[in-house]
């Protein structure tokens, strides 16, 4: 006997429903009832996208989930904006929501589930679910690019077959050092994933100190992406983007990455994203002020105050890189003249 539906009608074709989070392991899901305004203002689709008004939802087993989702949209407009993490992906996230037709989802909840259990197969049985229900757009969407958290780029293998086109944001390896040396959270945010980030990759030499395993974490990436852009079947689908390229000129940059999701961004681009005024906010709480003069003060003082570990981060990742037989990732290592 079917399971009686308690699901909005327009489930399986509406964002309006997002599947906030899953629970493989007790085989539940938690469906929100959101507003195109609550995806726009959202940093984060966790518990602190829910604080600015109540949110209703649903909570219900996979078998429910289901039947209510049949027939699933179609996932080629899936398209996938991953990252190193801590290197610009939520503002180049939000340029992007200006561009018509888009639905930015930032850091969707079950995405992370999937990524953290890769390897149970109560978790895997959830990503084709997971996938279609992300799919789902409102009325004058083209296309959805998620942001996933950043160890998401570890299932990047079993999502990009299916979906759309994607890329991988970074930052040079000395302005990522700077940045995560400076925060005692970011670097246990970061190291905390370690091992997710290097099963299945190529051994690379020991990395004892934070600063190593640090670059280490930031060249697993490039090394990841390099073999995913080496695939026939995904090359032609797949780039990647310097974050300093945006800095430097946002409206060209951006243009180009949208282009790659085939989209094309508005005769005004340049002024709507000044209009916007989102290169002077931080990117993750938009009361905050932060503009490239603040950011490039903030690093400075990291820079000075972390030299050492940046030196010796900097060091492995040259022997790593030696050691590997990639010379060409070598330039990456440093911010470009």
């Amino acid at each position: 006997m079917s399971p009686p539906r308690r699901l909005p009608p327009d489930f399986s074709r509406s964002a309006a429903y997002p599947l906030f989070a899953i629970d493989p392991a007790q085989n539940r899901a938690w469906v929100l009832h959101f507003e195109a305004d609550d995806y726009r203002r959202a940093s984060f689709l966790d518990q602190r996208a829910l604080g600015r008004r109540e949110v209703s939802g649903w909570t219900l087993d996979r078998s429910e989930l289901e039947a209510a989702l049949a027939p699933s949209p179609p996932l080629r407009e899936v398209h996938w904006l991953f990252h190193i993490g801590h290197c610009g992906s939520s503002l180049v996230s939000r340029l992007l929501d200006l561009v018509p037709g888009v639905l930015g989802l930032r850091e969707p909840l079950p995405l992370l589930a999937l990524a953290h259990g890769r390897d149970d197969p109560s978790a895997a049985s959830w990503e084709t679910p997971v996938l279609a229900l992300l799919a789902r757009g409102f009325p004058d969407s083209r296309a959805v690019i998620v942001k996933p958290t950043s160890v998401v780029t570890t299932l990047a293998d079993r999502l990009l077959p299916t979906t759309g086109r994607a890329c991988l944001l970074w930052v040079d390896l000395q302005t990522w050092l700077a940045t995560m040396l400076r925060d005692a959270r970011l670097i246990e945010g970061a190291l905390s994933t370690e091992p997710l980030r290097l099963a299945r990759q190529p051994a690379l030499p020991p990395a004892d100190s934070e600063a190593a395993r640090l670059a280490r974490a930031w060249l697993i990436e490039q090394l990841r992406w390099r073999a995913l852009a080496a695939d026939p079947t995904l090359s032609e689908r797949l780039i990647d983007l310097d974050f300093a390229d945006v800095l430097r000129d946002p409206a060209p940059a951006t243009a180009r990455l949208a282009a790659h999701y085939g989209l094309d961004v508005p005769d005004d681009w340049a002024q709507r994203i000044k209009s916007s005024e989102l290169l002077s906010r931080y990117a993750k709480d938009g009361d905050a002020h932060f503009d490239a003069n603040a950011r490039r003060r903030e690093l400075a003082a990291a820079a000075e105050k972390h030299a050492d570990g940046i030196v010796e981060g900097l060091q492995w990742a040259q022997e790593a890189i030696e050691s590997a037989g990639v010379a060409d990732l070598a330039p990456r290592l440093r911010p470009r003249a």
